[in-house]
């Protein structure tokens, strides 16, 4: 019975881990988390840099 929990567990585990490296390099910013933190243009969120800030 412990022999099959542990492998239930063990075998979850990869399942999770593996989706989380197919999504890391599916993705195009190579960010697996989804949460669009990491995107790599600000400007397509419709941001504008103030001009005193621009130099």
């Amino acid at each position: 019975m412990q022999e099959l929990i542990i492998t239930i567990l063990f075998l979850a585990a990869s399942f999770f881990m593996g989706r989380k490296l197919y999504r890391q390099y599916k993705a195009k910013d190579s960010c697996a988390t989804g949460c669009e933190k990491c995107s790599p243009s600000v400007s397509q969120k419709g941001f504008k840099m103030p001009d005193h800030l621009k130099g």
